[in-house]
């Protein structure tokens, strides 16, 4: 029988996630497999990038992952990494926010909450009647109203919103609560309350999270994947457009799915069995729309936050306060072009040479959308200045380096579910053509690495057990 060839479309983690499972199974099955990956980006790993410079261990995009998440935990053991798999420092459960120009301590406790200088008296009180809020409107709700309704309106601005911005680069007003925080709907409703809800996740051993990461940062990931998949990733591939081939391959007859043929940048082609996005949903848009411009406009319908990251490493002795915690958020009302500041030295052992310190500012988000546009070094004195106002640091900084992602989170925001429904009813209309990833299946890390290995599992049903899902619809319910 004809090896099936399958062409993955981006080298981030997703899909590079996809790739790997991919070929786990067609093993673990005794069966055959012709797999391509690739990236237009001379690198791998997507926004998953540590740079070491000057003696700093600097990352371009996200410093950890969470420990809840067995689909990346099982990678990294297939791909034996655990040992260089490094935790978090206790300390980082000490998280600040800016408000009033200071730094306050976000409360992790009843007993923190009622001494936090965060919220007032009123504002305290109104968070601990939590238990007692109204109940769902029974539509889809933005995340500061779900918010406001469950522990009040300054609760919602001080705490939520800022959070919101440090995660996602994004509005909480805009954002859908149940497609970008769907735990939050869940405890509202099994639970009846937020504070009912931890209480009993703790009751069974759920408590805090860990953070992780590796001994040399996030890269250290992507890197073992595209090792591991050897030659058939192409990096500095770029795909110009997409469309149905003849339909001539044994394989494509068997599974009943034209070749597709995929015209590259260097005027050559490629053709595959099955075609994977595993990019961004902007960039997929760009690629389909000859094949279909209906598909295209609905991918164009998801919405992205630009960010810029701009990392500083100074000498301990420059740094006016001990960076005692994992770093702070900004509130709206400071109107900071900052969203938060990240002391990565302070998390991760490695991350600064003896003697210096290591930070990162995230720039930008929904907030102020046009600084991801500006110059590397207006970022720069922008985040030196910022940082100057709240940490006091003056002192020209031993390392500078910045990292511009224009399109850096999907944005769930309201009526998003039926966006993505519609997205993934088009793909189906064309076999053999899937996509998954950030856009579409949550926006951690934890969930680029979920979403593709999912579709791996799922696109090897189709290919190995004709039992199995073999539409995409069915391949889309097998993600969910």
């Amino acid at each position: 029988m004809t090896a099936p060839r399958i062409i993955i479309v981006g080298a981030g983690i997703t899909g590079l996630s996809v790739a790997v499972t991919l070929r786990e199974e067609a093993q673990r099955l005794g069966a055959q497999l012709d797999l391509v990956v690739l990236e237009r980006n001379r690198l791998t790993g997507g926004h998953a990038r540590t740079v070491a410079a000057d003696g700093f261990v600097v990352e371009a995009g996200p410093n950890g992952f969470l420990n809840r998440e067995p689909e990346t935990l099982a990678l990294i053991e297939l791909l034996q990494l655990d040992a260089r798999v490094i935790v978090a420092n206790p300390a980082a459960a000490r998280r600040f926010i800016v408000r009033g120009g200071r730094l306050c301590r976000v409360p992790d406790s009843p007993g923190s909450l009622l001494t936090t200088p965060a919220l007032s008296w009123r504002g305290k009180v109104r968070l601990l009647a939590e238990p007692w809020a109204s109940g769902p409107p029974g539509s889809d709700e933005t995340v500061y109203a779900f918010a406001a309704r469950r522990i009040g309106a300054e609760a919602a601005d001080v705490l939520v919103d800022t959070a919101v911005s440090g995660i996602s680069a994004g509005d909480s007003r805009s954002l859908s609560v149940r497609s970008q925080f769907p735990i939050m709907v869940e405890m509202e409703r099994d639970h009846g309350s937020l504070f009912r809800a931890m209480f009993a996740r703790r009751r069974t051993g759920l408590g805090p999270s860990r953070l992780l990461s590796f001994d040399e940062g996030m890269g250290v990931l992507p890197r073992a994947m595209t090792s591991r998949l050897g030659g058939s990733v192409i990096t500095g591939a770029s795909v110009r457009a997409v469309e149905h081939g003849p339909g001539t391959s044994p394989e494509s007859a068997r599974i009943g799915a034209p070749t597709w043929r995929l015209r590259m940048d260097d005027g050559g082609w490629l053709e595959g069995d099955h075609l994977v996005f595993a990019t961004p949903a902007h960039v997929t848009a760009g690629l389909v729309r000859s094949l279909d411009p209906v598909l295209a406009r609905s991918l164009s319908d998801l919405s992205y936050a630009g960010l810029s990251v701009v990392a500083l490493g100074y000498r301990v002795q420059d740094m006016p306060r001990p960076l005692d915690g994992y770093g702070y958020l900004v509130t709206r009302r400071e109107k900071l072009a900052t969203l938060g500041v990240v002391w990565e030295s302070s998390l991760f052992a490695g991350r600064a040479p003896e003697g210096h310190v290591l930070v990162r500012a995230m720039m930008g988000g929904a907030r102020t959308p046009d600084l991801v546009e500006r110059s590397d070094d207006e970022c720069m004195a922008i985040a030196r200045a910022e940082l100057g106002q709240v940490l006091g640091v003056t002192a020209e900084p031993a390392h500078a380096s910045v990292f511009r992602w224009p399109q850096a989170i999907a944005q769930y925001t309201v009526g998003h579910e039926s966006r993505l429904e519609r997205v993934r009813g088009l793909a189906g209309l064309h076999p053999g053509l899937h996509v998954c990833g950030t856009s579409y299946d949550g926006v951690s890390f934890n969930h680029a690495v979920k979403s593709g290995r999912a579709m791996a599992r799922a696109l090897a049903t189709t290919l190995w057990d004709r039992s199995g899902a073999s539409t995409e619809r069915e391949m889309q319910a097998a993600l969910a």
